[in-house]
């Protein structure tokens, strides 16, 4: 593994812990409101001294993710494949097929089963919708005194049926994919026979921007030194406790 491909790993890697830590830190803080509010209904759910206790552990993934971003952006690490065509199973059938001027009897039997695995992945999604879509439907669900029982039941009855429906369609999507490369072979050994004219040139990738790095950079750098300037100048403390005022108004958690 290059060294590029170690950051864009090690940069998904804590992207994926920031946007986890940060999820939980909002339901902490909203469990925390909901509790001090419940004691005294006079209280606020979201507080401006709430949100910075609950954040502060955070700021400092935070920061370094921002640092990883300026790192890569001035080493010019990137996804060796950003530019390059996407190799996908169903586009390389096509053009494999395009060349011939009729399927053979192997490549209709992977159409067939291509069919089938995609209406057996949407059954499948559609039945494990089923009972989110009865529990929806039911008012009683759906207490008015009790926002966070309904978010627990909704989040209980709403993300394993979805898990096992988004799961069905990825292992259909996947020998869906497998069916593909077969039709793909098929379709190439039905070409080594009786050879038609050459396939199309893949389109290429265009010319990168050699000045896209230093704009990168420089919009970075921009950005951090306008949120600096926010915080300093008390701008950041404005605005977050202008959305806590708006979030509490139109959705009464206030």
């Amino acid at each position: 593994m290059t060294k590029g491909k170690i950051y864009l790993v090690l940069q998904s890697i804590v992207c994926i812990l920031l946007a986890a830590l940060l999820a939980l830190a909002a339901v902490s803080v909203f469990r925390e409101g909901s509790a001090r509010k419940a004691a005294n209904p006079l209280e606020n759910v979201y507080t401006p001294a709430a949100a910075a206790a609950a954040f502060a552990p955070i700021a400092p993934l935070f920061f370094a993710s921002l640092g990883l971003l300026a790192a890569g952006l001035l080493l010019g690490v990137r996804d060796e494949k950003a530019g390059k065509p996407v190799r996908d199973a169903e586009i390389s059938r096509d053009l494999a097929a395009a060349r011939l001027t009729a399927p053979s009897e192997a490549m209709k039997k992977e159409r067939q089963t291509q069919k089938r695995l995609t209406v057996i992945g949407w059954g499948l999604f559609a039945l494990c919708m089923v009972p989110v879509a009865v529990y929806l439907t039911n008012p009683a669900h759906f207490p008015e005194d009790n926002l966070e029982g309904m978010i627990a039941g909704l989040i209980r009855v709403f993300l394993p049926w979805t898990a096992v429906g988004l799961g069905a369609l990825a292992v259909t999507g996947v020998l869906r994919d497998k069916s593909l490369i077969r039709e793909t072979e098929a379709a190439r050994a039905q070409l080594k026979k009786a050879p038609p004219s050459s396939l199309p040139k893949a389109p290429e990738g265009g010319n990168r921007d050699r000045h896209r790095g230093a704009v990168q950079v420089s919009l970075v750098v921009l950005g951090l030194f306008f949120l600096v300037l926010g915080v300093v100048n008390g701008s950041a403390l404005d605005v977050l406790i202008k959305a806590i005022s708006i979030c509490t108004e139109c959705v009464g958690l206030g």
